[in-house]
């Protein structure tokens, strides 16, 4: 799968079944259980993991963190578009 294909906003993820997601008072981590790696999320990162539940597509996600952040689709979509194909490179999100 190509690039674009990764981080397309018709894309539907979803966690894999070794990552776990967990909330710590203020803070959330990722851990990947196979690779006994954690990884800690800023807000805009925990908001795409707790939507990320394969049946949303990347645009939904997106139109539903826009109405809670002060940010353009446009803007969080370039944000998000890395931190997409960072977390399926390492296995964190599969497609559906």
């Amino acid at each position: 799968m190509s690039d674009a294909e990764l981080s397309g906003g018709s894309m539907i993820w979803r966690l894999d079944s070794a990552v776990r997601f967990r909330r710590l008072l203020d803070e959330a981590v990722l851990i990947h259980q196979e690779k006994a790696e954690a990884l800690v999320l800023n807000d805009t990162a925990v908001s795409f993991i707790e939507l990320c539940d394969g049946r949303r597509t990347v645009d939904e996600i997106i139109a539903a963190i826009v109405e809670s952040f002060e940010v353009s689709a446009e803007q969080l979509a370039e944000d998000l578009m890395p931190f997409i194909k960072e977390l399926s490179r390492e296995g964190i999100i599969k497609p559906v």
